[in-house]
């Protein structure tokens, strides 16, 4: 497998990373330094932030299993694939023009039989996750959610296929009087173009199921104004916003509906 460009490999006993070549330098044990906490951070695991040199600051983020195999195995995978596939979906990305976190390092190492990973990004000043972004400065709500959208309009159209996007996924910050918006945490996902109209749907109900499920707990819910301003974001014309709103309420009943029956057996 190829190195992806600008990256080298470090080797260790039981040890392996991809990291940007000006921190090679820095040596594999500076990237398993312990963290410090990151204020607001969503996730599993533990995200947290580590000085690597000068002012570069990383958000680290230790991969962890959720659902089943997460209360089996924790945060023990059988080997380091995962961590530099999304190493790779983030630069495949960043050269079709699609803002994401900007990597800087997929690193594993060894414990026993089974492998722990992590994967560091550097740090964007000031940003949050677009609710509450959208909390802080509800002044600038319209354009968090048009950022939003334009973002994962330029995402589907390079061709992601996420099978967990949801609203946290998307950091936003100030940009002068607009929102910069960036995609983080693209475990499992992967890029194939083109994205089918059936696929991308799938990827749109998995946000709204999100918000619907954390409605409580986000810091802002979105209202319906919001939804239609994000669906004219992704490009759609008046006529392609009502067939989508249409096409994406049937969907999300459904699924709603079976998770209803499922958890009532």
């Amino acid at each position: 497998m190829s190195l992806p460009e600008g990256y080298v490999e470090l080797r260790a006993p039981r040890a392996i990373a991809w990291v940007r070549a000006d921190l090679a330098e820095l040596g594999l044990p500076a990237f398993w330094a312990p963290l410090q906490p990151l204020a607001g951070a969503k996730g599993r695991g533990g995200v947290g932030v580590l000085p690597l040199r000068d002012r570069l600051i990383a958000v680290v983020r230790p991969f962890v299993r959720g659902g089943a195999f997460g209360r089996l195995l924790g945060d023990r995978y059988p080997g380091p694939a995962r961590v530099r596939r999304e190493l790779e979906v983030l630069l495949l990305l960043r050269r079709e023009g699609v803002p994401v976190v900007t990597p800087l390092a997929a690193v594993a190492r060894k414990q026993r039989a089974f492998w722990r990973l992590r994967l560091l990004t550097e740090r964007e000043v000031e940003a949050l996750p677009l609710p509450a972004f959208v909390a802080a400065f509800p002044e600038l709500r319209r354009f968090s959610i048009e950022a939003a959208g334009t973002l994962i309009r330029l995402a589907f159209s390079a061709g992601l296929r996420h099978p967990d996007l949801h609203a946290d996924n998307v950091l936003c910050a100030r940009h002068g009087d607009k929102v910069r918006a960036v995609l983080v945490d693209l475990d499992r996902a992967v890029v194939k173009a083109p994205v089918s109209e059936r696929d991308r749907d799938g990827m749109l109900v998995r946000m709204a199921r999100y918000l619907r499920r954390h409605a409580g707990k986000l810091a802002a819910a979105p209202a319906r104004v919001d939804l239609l301003r994000f669906l004219r974001a992704l490009g759609l014309d008046p006529e392609g916003r009502r067939a989508a709103w249409e096409r994406l309420g049937r969907r999300l009943r459904r699924q709603l509906a079976r998770r209803r029956l499922l958890f009532r057996r």
